[in-house]
């Protein structure tokens, strides 16, 4: 697979030099033939023991695995983390997968659901336990649609932390606990799973996966890919703050890494170091097609990053070729979207330029080669929301947010938009294009990934459904079927773009286009979705929105002479307040000229009028609160 699909980059790149427009990808998406792979021998870890286990009333049960001090049991508030699941083992809940704080929790007040409280009335400060729930006292006959099926058992691992103001004197360890692996055939190479990976049901292998063994792992080009077009490589030199909205197709940056600290430092013991404690949901497929798909149809694990790894680092030993005949014991789960510039700000610091300020944003990391206005935005539109509400508040009454905290909540929300991918061979990003009208990019730190794109006009032809935002911004179609073109008759007529992103390259796909991708090796890949110039109103109009709405119904409306005045008529002060405000703002920006200025109408007109969408997300996971 290697030797093959460097070749095939290799003639990708030629074709670039020689006539870029016109030639297409390659007559073969070829690749080295997978050698006869032994049948790989599972070897899979037990159950763990419980130190105690418990029969309580109305039928839920308790499986201890910790003790806690024996003395402090809770009477009115629980801080724990939780781990929510299905009874196949599925994830719905993780309060540390989802890198949120421990839960809160308060009794006697009908605010959990009552099976929860049962458990947690049993057990002390610190101990780690399983709460398995009977339907009706967890969400009975409803479920939560698409996460939880109606009238299902429920499991909550939890980590009590905090008892009635209590809490631990020292870090507790996280989840997963160590098992004994059982025994397995020393002759045969052997997988281990262990109980992260074993606890969930997993479903049959997943037809994405198995067209890439039977396809690009084979050497074959499928039908839909014969005359695919290359995808141009652009050097960051050449670029200076490109808008990408002016962009008519993809194309690859070299270089864009240069001065990350993640391109010389990050590879898989770096992230055992320094991150593998860090628990994260890993996923069946990528994306999560939430309007169109269960949780329990495509499944959800949680474990820490260093556990993950692990298991990437056993299917390089017993699977490299990625066998089909494997395929249903070599699961390629994804860990895909993980927000952890967000979440561990320390991290920004190795995907921006030395040279360049953190505090610049996500923006810094293209090295100047590529226009970025999230962080303008952001601040933009904070400024905006103080200005209205000193304005139209009673003189001396609003007190403006501590100036620091604000930065820190705009550098957030900023660097939320980039994220982590951490993949095996194999993994699949099945064909989308991003919610939130914006920009991506895709940057290979480590390992390799094949892409495949279609034009925002090539959507009607590409069978799409109902994705997030109510757009139709997915598709089951998989370019790599060998039958696509009879199950999807209308793709004949869409062009594919296909590229492979070597380690250390960027690819750059503008707003609306739609993307399929899989990793040709290991990977780490940092994903960033962005606005400029010619797509900054998709981001503008939901931020100003949002706050035209706050501000009609909680300052306009209490104002005398608008007290009595329809909502409508609110709303529509609130929204021409906001619009006039925020031309302002734009037309006083630094080094402002006539093409970023002029609101909604010419910023649309430079994004060719193309609905694009941030990439379709992991479900919202419901807490187990009512």
């Amino acid at each position: 697979l290697s030797t093959g699909t460097m070749a095939f980059s290799a003639r990708c790149k030629a074709m670039e030099a020689a006539a870029p427009d016109e030639a297409p990808a390659v007559d073969a998406v070829t690749t080295k033939k997978a050698s006869c792979t032994p049948t790989v021998v599972v070897r899979k870890a037990a159950r763990p023991e419980a130190a105690r286990c418990a029969e309580l009333q109305l039928g839920v049960t308790l499986n201890v695995l910790e003790e806690g001090d024996g003395n402090t049991y809770p009477r009115e508030k629980v801080i724990a983390h939780v781990v929510g699941r299905l009874p196949s083992g599925c994830v719905f809940e993780s309060s540390e997968g989802k890198g949120q704080p421990p839960m809160e929790m308060l009794l006697g007040r009908n605010a959990i659901v009552p099976g929860m409280e049962i458990g947690l009335k049993e057990l002390s400060l610190g101990a780690l336990a399983e709460i398995h729930i009977p339907s009706q006292l967890g969400y009975g006959k409803g479920g939560v649609p698409r996460i939880v099926p109606p009238d299902s058992d429920l499991i909550f691992q939890v980590r009590l932390v905090e008892v009635d103001g209590k809490r631990l004197d020292s870090k507790p360890a996280s989840a997963s606990l160590p098992a004994a692996l059982e025994e397995g055939n020393d002759e045969a190479k052997a997988l281990r799973h262990p109980w992260w990976l074993s606890r969930v049901q997993r479903p049959a292998p997943s037809a994405f996966y198995l067209n890439f063994c039977r396809q690009t792992a084979k050497g074959k080009t499928p039908a839909l890919l014969a005359n695919a077009r290359s995808v141009q490589r652009k050097a960051v030199a050449d670029l200076k703050s490109l808008d990408v909205a002016l962009a008519d197709r993809p194309f690859i940056v070299t270089g864009m890494q240069q001065g990350w600290k993640a391109k010389d430092e990050w590879d898989f013991a770096w992230f055992q170091k320094h991150l593998g404690d860090k628990r994260q949901l890993v996923k069946w497929l990528g994306p999560v097609f939430t309007q169109q798909e269960t949780l329990w149809e495509n499944p959800v694990w949680e474990a820490s990053v260093s556990e993950y790894i692990d298991y990437i680092r056993s299917l390089e030993e017993v699977d490299s070729e990625c066998d089909d005949q494997n395929a249903a014991e070599c699961p390629r789960l994804y860990l895909n979207g993980w927000p952890a510039f967000a979440q561990l700000p320390w991290l920004r610091n190795y995907v921006v330029p030395e040279a360049a300020a953190v505090a610049d944003g996500g923006a810094a990391s293209t090295n100047g080669a590529i226009e970025d206005l999230n962080g303008l935005l952001i601040r933009e539109s904070d400024v905006l929301r103080e200005s209205l509400l000193e304005g139209l508040t009673a003189k001396g009454s609003y007190q403006a947010p501590d100036k620091e905290e604000q930065r820190k909540r705009n550098e957030t929300e900023d660097w939320e938009l980039t994220k982590l991918f951490i993949s095996p061979k194999g993994a699949v990003t099945r064909l989308h294009f991003d919610n939130g009208g914006a920009h991506a990019w895709l940057s290979q730190v480590r390992g390799r990934k094949m892409f495949v794109c279609f034009a925002p006009s090539d959507g009607p032809h590409l069978h799409p459904f109902q994705g997030d935002e109510g757009l139709p911004n997915g598709t089951w179609l998989d370019p790599l079927d060998p039958e696509a073109l009879d199950r999807w008759p209308d793709a004949a007529k869409a062009t594919p773009y296909v590229a492979v992103v070597e380690e250390g390259e960027t690819i750059v796909a503008p707003q609306g286009w739609w993307h399929y991708a899989v990793s040709l090796d290991s990977s780490v890949t940092i994903m960033r979705n962005f606005y400029s110039t010619g797509n900054q109103q998709e981001l503008i109009k939901r931020k100003d929105g949002g706050l035209a709405q706050a501000i009609g119904m909680h300052v306009l409306k209490k104002q005398p002479k608008l007290k009595n005045q329809p909502d409508s008529v609110i709303n529509e002060i609130a929204t021409k307040t906001v619009e006039k405000l925020r031309d302002t703002f734009i037309q006083n920006r630094p080094g402002n000229n006539a093409a970023a200025g002029n609101s909604a109408a010419s910023a649309k007109g430079s994004s060719k009028g193309y609905v694009g969408a941030p990439s379709p997300v992991a479900p919202v996971i419901p807490s187990f609160r009512k």
